[in-house]
């Protein structure tokens, strides 16, 4: 009984781990992804400036 306890809260933490990661990964990927835009954006700015 004590064994399966152990088991379940183990698989339990690694499920948790797991979907943390997943929502880390996915975090830093929309940021990279919304820093390059107004980067973009800012080049642009930059460029209509010199003209």
């Amino acid at each position: 009984m004590e064994k399966s306890k152990q088991i379940l809260n183990w698989i339990k933490r690694k499920i948790i781990l797991i979907i943390t990661t997943v929502m880390l990964g996915m975090s830093n990927a929309i940021y990279d992804e919304d820093k390059t835009m107004n980067e973009n954006q800012y080049r642009i700015e930059q460029k209509d400036k010199k003209d």
